[in-house]
């Protein structure tokens, strides 16, 4: 039997089970991360800035900090394109309607909504973004939680973390996946398990 072929079938499957909204073309996760932002949102105070200037200074002093240092370099070590977002630039757009996002990204750049995305737990979303995590998967969450630990505080972290727990949402180190040996023996334990 090929087992080689099987344990690099086995490799990318577990990759993409720990970090879910992260490699398929939809973002599977995405609906039960925002419900439990906005649980969290209701519980915390969440400062709301004057406006996008205000938004843009407070942004420069995230650049400027150790955490955000640490995080763009492991982001870079991860895609190399991301040494260009160092520092994104923070846009304000008006809605058209009554509906819409608070904010968006591509990645390079955050626009926030003037009615309802002024404020900083809603910039922090969009910048982890930025670092690399375009979708609400494992690597984004456990990002973010260190975001709202360092600009927010403890107290609010642990809330995010407890809200994406209530969800069975995943934000802790992806597991690692069985080294080759043990993943045959369990491999060979199943056919024998089969054949009886």
């Amino acid at each position: 039997m090929n087992y080689e072929l099987r344990y690099k079938t086995y490799l990318l499957k577990h990759e993409q089970k720990q970090n879910r909204g992260a490699k398929y073309s939809r973002d599977s996760e995405r609906l039960k991360c925002y419900r439990a932002e906005w649980a969290f949102e209701r519980q915390v105070d969440n400062p709301v800035f004057k406006d996008i200037k205000d938004a843009e200074r407070y942004a420069k002093k995230i650049y400027k900090s150790k955490t955000w240092q640490k995080l763009w370099e492991r982001s870079v070590n991860r895609d190399v394109s991301r040494i260009m977002a160092a520092s994104p630039s923070i846009v304000a757009k008006q809605r058209s309607s009554g509906r819409g996002n608070a904010g968006h990204t591509n990645g390079f750049s955050v626009t926030l909504d003037t009615k309802v995305g002024l404020n900083k737990y809603t910039l922090l979303h969009e910048l982890t973004h930025c670092l690399g995590h375009m979708h609400h998967g494992r690597s984004f969450r456990k990002t973010l939680l260190d975001m709202v630990g360092a600009f927010m505080g403890a107290k609010e972290k642990k809330l995010l973390k407890a809200e994406f727990k209530k969800r069975k949402l995943a934000c802790g180190e992806a597991r690692k996946p069985m080294d080759y040996d043990t993943w045959v023996a369990s491999v060979k334990r199943m056919e024998k398990m089969r054949e009886e």
